[in-house]
């Protein structure tokens, strides 16, 4: 991912008037880089409606790296799809069973390793990026609130699914995530984790669940839509700003 094929993104071009004229529009821009790592200048990019990952870059160092998609995979709620597979988990009374449990935390150390580990040693959770969600807000969702989800078996005392994800308003949007699911006894419960979540979400009053980049056939598998930019900026405009929902890791 040379720096030289994405462009630079500035605070100042985080101003809603050069964003609507100069970004916004350029479909072909996608990818941006900077330098900069601190909290705020991330939080007004995911406010934006950029999803950033990072990369090590060979001359620049450590970057992170904001995406704007050209279509975005957006799940609303009457569209989720649970797969016959998890149908056939939550009749079989494994659910009781296993004790199984979602849970929304605040500290997300646990759920980062977990993923960290799961996708090496092909990772865009760098050092410094990991740094920075340590130093991002945890409460407070009508600006940016970073979510770990965890899907837990308590009869084993088990962490067998979870994501990472930011609220912001009435808006979720996904990360990352891993699951056990090469172990036989939880094959599925990574998707399970994806129904319980998206149900939780639904109740405690969210607008949608941004699902990120459109490509990956589970996020469809799930229910999600591809969106164009242009009309999933004005859906996330409106979400975002809106007064957010009930606490999502109350139950």
């Amino acid at each position: 991912m040379p720096p030289l094929l994405i462009r630079p993104i500035l605070p100042v071009m985080l101003d809603e008037a050069f964003l609507a004229l100069h970004i916004y529009p350029d479909l072909e821009q996608t990818l941006y880089w900077t330098d900069r790592w601190d909290p705020a200048h991330y939080v007004a990019l995911a406010r934006a409606g950029f999803i950033s990952i990072s990369h090590v870059d060979q001359d620049l160092g450590s970057l992170l790296v904001p995406e704007l998609q050209a279509v975005y995979a957006v799940l609303d709620w009457p569209n989720l799809h649970v797969s016959r597979n998890v149908r056939k988990i939550l009749r079989s009374g494994r659910v009781e069973h296993e004790g199984i449990e979602l849970r929304v935390v605040g500290d997300v150390t646990r759920v980062l390793d977990r993923i960290v580990a799961y996708h090496q040693p092909r990772t865009w959770l760098i050092p410094a990026y990991r740094d920075l969600l340590s130093r991002l807000p945890s409460e407070g969702a009508e600006a940016f609130s970073l979510q770990g989800v965890e899907l837990w078996s308590t009869a084993r005392g088990e962490l067998i699914a979870g994501e990472l994800g930011y609220s912001i308003g009435r808006t979720y949007t996904s990360l990352s995530g891993f699951c056990a699911g090469d172990e036989p006894a939880w094959r599925d419960f990574g998707t399970l984790q994806l129904v319980l979540l998206a149900q939780r979400l639904e109740r405690k009053g969210y607008a949608f669940w941004n699902l990120g980049h459109s490509s990956q056939t589970y996020k469809h598998a799930l229910g999600a839509r591809r969106m164009a930019r242009a009309e999933f900026l004005e859906r996330w405009a409106e979400g975002r700003d809106r007064h957010a929902p009930a606490d999502l890791r109350v139950d």
